[in-house]
């Protein structure tokens, strides 16, 4: 387990160099995951990052285990563009970032005069993404969305179900959201890349159904060019863990209890696995029994529902009942067979692979304490990745930032009178998101205490 020495507090004016995007500034104005997560990435990665959000409403996830997870190395500040004095800290804000990345409604900030001209007027080099549910424009760019809007427009959930006869299946946890904010942090750097080389800004229009539509493969132009089912037929994608084309391409139950996946397709594969699970080897000539056909060598694989695939499928099953995770692991990587455990939590504790690589670190959260959740990602070799700072209390760096922006220290007491501004203290959050009494704390007694709460 690595120890992560983080600061609860990162003064805004001193953050660490460090990563491949040191020096990257990057504003963020959007709550949840689809918009933000995308800052946190780059974050880690060494960007100083600024999260805005509504002073009487915070992100959703403020305060949760996503929270601390998720918004580690970020800064947090409080803005409201409805106000003049809003909109005044917001175009300093564009005039410090490199990129703003954005997930409020379609237009929003169009009605209030902040359109992507005015920002360029501001800071012509900005790379602008815009992140919404349905885009900023089209019949459908108004509706509410969540992770599973995404998930459900753009075709994905048709694709998954338990049998081709069950309905659609949304894939855990908010996939949508994930892959959009990973979109958003890669059009982002495309353009802050091209302000770089041309001098000028660009902005994209990120739409999470757009992401989960392009994740569909070939199974777009074979819909629209062959056909598809009609409403109420049976969805031949759906297959629940099996592949819908290919034979021995599934999670198959080991002698003890175990959900093992095996990949016996390709060239390699199939030549050197056919024999082992009691098939014919490909190019032998020997004739599948019940089948009447041979496999010709060169095989790649067969349909699942062809007779040699049947065949296939039925001999891999029972090759799987009859031998334990661990066996299967050890015959299967011998002979570079693409084999995966189903990991739970503790095989994740337990292997040396997380370990090696980092992938489980122990922080320290201002609002939990100690803590233990995912590391950083993508290993660098020359500018690694860091985690610098404990994720941030609701308007935390509020005096600091908008002072580093040019704002007098009168001017942002004002704001604070107004209800422009506000801070959460760490114990301030606990009680306003009810983590005691909704099961957040492990330790109730333990992390009350550390919070100074009764």
């Amino acid at each position: 387990m690595t120890v992560v020495n983080n600061a609860l507090h990162q003064d805004f004016a001193s953050y660490p160099q460090f990563g491949v995007l040191q020096g990257v500034k990057v504003f963020i104005t959007g709550t949840n995951i689809a918009g933000p997560f995308a800052g946190c990435l780059m974050a880690e990665m060494g960007a100083q990052v600024v999260q805005a959000e509504m002073p009487k409403i915070a992100c959703q996830t403020r305060g949760t285990y996503s929270w601390a997870q998720n918004h580690r190395n970020c800064y947090a500040i409080t803005l409201n563009t409805a106000t003049k004095k809003g909109q005044e800290v917001f175009l300093k804000a564009i005039e410090w970032a490199d990129i703003w990345i954005e997930a409020g409604r379609p237009g929003g900030y169009d009605k209030r005069g902040l359109t992507d001209d005015v920002c360029w007027e501001h800071n012509p080099r900005l790379s602008i993404v815009h992140v919404s549910g349905y885009g900023q424009f089209g019949p459908a760019k108004d509706k509410p969305s969540y992770d599973v809007s995404g998930q459900a427009m753009g075709g994905y959930m048709y694709m998954n179900g338990v049998s081709p006869t069950s309905s659609p299946l949304k894939v855990n946890p908010f996939l949508s959201d994930y892959v959009t904010a990973y979109n958003a942090c890669i059009v982002a750097l495309a353009g802050y890349i091209h302000a770089k080389n041309f001098g000028e800004g660009d902005s994209c229009d990120v739409a999470q159904y757009d992401n989960m539509f392009r994740l569909l493969d070939n199974y777009p132009a074979k819909w629209f060019n062959k056909g598809f089912p009609a409403a109420g037929e049976p969805v031949p994608e759906r297959t629940g863990n099996k592949h819908d084309m290919s034979a021995c391409f599934s999670f198959y139950e080991t002698k003890d209890g175990t959900a093992m996946f095996v990949g016996m397709v390709g060239v390699g594969p199939t030549e050197r696995g056919f024999p082992l699970i009691g098939m014919p080897a490909p190019g032998s000539g020997v004739e599948v029994p019940g089948t009447g056909m041979t496999v010709p060598k060169g095989c790649t694989g067969y349909p699942l529902f062809d007779p040699v695939g049947i065949a296939a499928e039925k001999a891999l099953e029972k090759y799987c009942a009859e031998h334990t995770a661990a066996e299967l692991e050890e015959v299967f990587n011998a002979h570079g067979i693409p084999c995966q455990k189903a990991y739970g939590p503790a095989d994740i504790l337990a292997d040396p692979q997380f370990e090696a690589r980092e992938n489980i670190v122990e922080w320290e959260d201002q609002v939990y304490g100690p803590m233990k959740g995912i590391g950083v990602t993508n290993i660098f070799k020359k500018n690694p990745s860091k985690i610098v700072a404990s994720a941030p209390c609701l308007g935390e760096h509020n005096k600091e930032i908008l002072g580093a922006w040019g704002f007098s220290d009168a001017e942002i007491d004002e704001m604070y009178q107004r209800g422009e501004l506000a801070t959460w203290t760490p114990a301030e959050t606990a009680k306003i998101k009810l983590l005691k009494e909704w099961g957040f704390f492990w330790d109730p007694e333990r992390q009350c205490k550390r919070l100074g709460l009764e």
